[in-house]
């Protein structure tokens, strides 16, 4: 069993590409997120920064996604750690590594790439969160 403890004091780090995904598909990330037991939940500068530059270089529904994934985005606390000429999924991943963040992301390569790191990741499936299963193994010990 996952001590609600230990997911309590986890940070979890939101990405770009989970929080565009919560609004296309109408999924409330901070309150599945909070169900599950992880209410330290932050958002990286970069991605508030790249949501930024999509709502603004954009048409259409990346556009509007964009603009609503930012007003979610914003709700949570930023972090201020920040590297602008380096790529955002360079930074989670070396947020992640260097402060034992949680990554949660619907991208399929970034989930890979986190995972060959020995990061913990959660993604998005069916509308439902999904957490990698050493997450659980690593909350559990």
């Amino acid at each position: 069993m996952v001590s609600s403890a230990k997911l309590s004091t986890t940070t979890v780090i939101l990405d770009t590409n989970i929080l565009i995904y919560s609004v296309s598909e109408p999924f409330d990330i901070a309150h599945q997120l909070k169900r599950v037991g992880f209410v330290n939940v932050k958002v990286p500068k970069g991605v508030v920064e790249e949501l930024e530059r999509i709502s603004l270089m954009r048409t259409g529904k990346e556009q509007r996604f964009a603009k609503l994934a930012l007003e979610i985005a914003k709700k949570f606390d930023v972090l201020k750690e920040y590297a602008p000429k380096t790529p955002i999924d360079d930074q989670l991943v070396q947020m992640a590594k260097s402060k034992g963040y949680i990554v949660a992301t619907s991208d399929s390569q970034l989930r890979r790439r986190l995972r060959k790191e020995g990061v913990s990741v959660i993604y998005l499936k069916d509308r439902r969160l999904i957490p990698e299963s050493d997450l659980i193994t690593k909350m559990d010990s």
